[in-house]
């Protein structure tokens, strides 16, 4: 059924009925016109018969011999009659003779019809059997052929579209046009218009990239000055303007938070991370995450409920990425839930071989139609997120890059009543990786 609703099978399935209609159409017209024509022999056979006993019992031998050489010259066949107690005495019907019984006033005879040069037409059961297979070597034939034009035809259009799926994962290498490149037909020609299009959307991300990096990092410079020249006078001045001095220095570390999450999203975009190869103990890193905002805000230290497993779950992938990840997530549902509110916190392997780390808070939710952008870059919901609360709108963009980065996902959605659940998918390691083997890896990359 699925074959039926691609490309590539609508077109094998369309070619292949052309051609079952086309033999059946044959086979019919061949099996009904078949008996007809073997019968029209038959019946003249015993024609022959019937005359030549008539000729031989009224005129003699001389007459019967005259009328079978006439009619062996006229039709390239010899002919002989015989007298026969029965109908079983006749010869079975061979390739190059027949015969046929016919029945006089004197008793039963044999006709016997042999041919010249050749042989004589074929019996209907053999005539039918080549038929038949000749039937079916040709709808095999045009099976394969059907599949092989199905396949010319719909290929392009197929590794397009795997392109195109890649491309809007974030894989700005995906072309097509090079497995094309010596046909010239529409689909190749789309398929090259996409590369073309590709290159461009490539070079169109880069230069972003590339910008948003070079201006954070143009930026950071300018900033430290700032802040070092506010510091020196806070401390000669601070006592005639306090209010503007602590509002000054609050909008500077916003600006410095900015530029950091930038220079993370950049080097994120642009895949400078490095090898995703470390053995990371999901687990341990929630805790430290948890134990530093609890250090950080003791208030909220008892709101924070993680159901901690019994085992290690391990994967693959960057500790520092992965922490980041976890901990914009945690940051954020703190700061939208009230005090006193639970922020749940689970991690565990699940059966597929995944691992799921999800987090649940009290907050105010989010607009049903704002989830599925909420981890765009500088994407602010209205109703819950706004310029006020300080926020840069970077942190959850952050989260979805290192986690696609670990081949994994991360997804939202509201809670009823009220709530936000957020769900980090990611691959568990392949191997049983014991703690011994986390020691060795690290002290071998330190090596």
């Amino acid at each position: 059924m699925a074959l039926a609703r691609t490309l590539f099978g609508k077109i094998l399935l369309w070619s292949v009925s052309v051609q079952l209609v086309t033999v059946g159409t044959i086979l019919a017209l061949v099996t009904y016109y078949l008996p007809e024509s073997q019968a029209a022999v038959d019946n003249a056979f015993s024609l022959y018969a019937d005359t030549a006993v008539v000729l031989f019992e009224r005129f003699g031998p001389e007459a019967l011999d005259k009328f079978l050489a006439h009619s062996g010259d006229s039709t390239l066949l010899q002919l002989k009659l015989s007298a026969t107690n029965a109908a079983s005495d006749c010869g079975p019907r061979s390739k190059n003779s027949t015969s046929i019984v016919a029945r006089g006033q004197s008793g039963s005879y044999c006709l016997t019809v042999r041919a010249k040069n050749g042989g004589l037409p074929e019996s209907p059961e053999s005539r039918r059997s080549r038929l038949q297979l000749t039937i079916l070597l040709e709808l095999f034939s045009c099976a394969g052929l059907s599949y092989v034009i199905a396949r010319y035809l719909s290929r392009p259009i197929s590794d397009l579209r795997q392109a195109a799926t890649r491309l809007a994962k974030g894989d700005l290498t995906a072309r097509v046009g090079a497995k094309f490149s010596g046909r010239h037909d529409e689909a190749a020609d789309l398929v090259r218009e996409f590369d073309k299009m590709a290159d461009r959307v490539a070079a169109l991300i880069e230069a972003q990239n590339r910008l948003t990096g070079d201006v954070s990092h143009e930026i950071k410079s300018p900033l430290a000055r700032l802040n070092m020249a506010l510091g020196l006078a806070r401390r000669d001045a601070e006592e005639h303007a306090p209010k503007q001095f602590e509002r000054m220095q609050r909008e500077i570390d916003n600006i410095s938070q900015l530029v950091r999450e930038l220079l993370i999203l950049a080097s994120l975009d642009a895949g400078a991370v490095k090898a995703l190869s470390e053995p990371v103990n999901l687990v341990e890193v929630i805790t430290d995450i948890l134990a530093n905002i609890a250090y950080e805000s003791p208030d909220r230290a008892a709101d924070l409920i993680f159901a901690k497993p019994e085992r290690a779950v391990i994967v693959l992938g960057d500790r520092a990425l992965l922490s980041r990840a976890i901990e914009n997530v945690l940051r954020n549902a703190v700061f939208y839930t009230a005090a006193g509110a639970a922020i749940e916190v689970t991690c565990q392997a699940a059966a597929d071989g995944r691992v799921r780390v999800t987090l649940r808070d009290q907050g105010p939710g989010v607009p049903e139609q704002a989830l599925a952008r909420l981890f765009d870059p500088f994407y602010r919901v209205d109703d819950a997120r706004t310029r006020q609360t300080g926020g840069t709108g970077i942190g959850l963009a952050i989260c979805r890059r290192a986690v696609e980065l670990h081949h994994g996902s991360v997804r939202a959605r509201n809670l009823d009543p009220h709530g936000l659940e957020v769900v980090m998918d990611l691959p568990q390691a392949t191997e049983n990786v014991t703690p011994e083997h986390i020691s060795t890896q690290l002290h071998n990359q330190e090596v």
